[in-house]
């Protein structure tokens, strides 16, 4: 039974590593405007500007990382079967 949940797991974790690929680009172009707004936002409020910063840089790690990549799509895999029962 636990290795249907483990084949469950992968195959969505190379779904998402596909997916993640697929749209490379548009995430790394998110990521530069994210970072650009975070430093225009960090002159008026240092705050919410590092708050920003935060997610920019990981769409940029996202975006020009394959490892960052297969990071992203293990942990997405494993918080998406993890309240999974189906196969018990």
């Amino acid at each position: 039974m636990s290795n249907r949940r483990r084949l469950a797991r992968e195959r969505l974790e190379i779904y998402l590593v596909h997916l993640l690929l697929a749209y490379r680009r548009l995430i790394l172009i998110a990521g530069l405007l994210l970072a650009a707004y975070a430093v225009s936002v960090t002159l008026a409020s240092p705050l919410a500007g590092f708050a920003t910063a935060i997610p920019a840089t990981f769409l940029l790690l996202l975006g020009n990382s394959y490892n960052v990549v297969v990071y992203t799509a293990r942990l997405g895999a494993w918080i998406g079967t993890l309240w999974n029962h189906e196969y018990e």
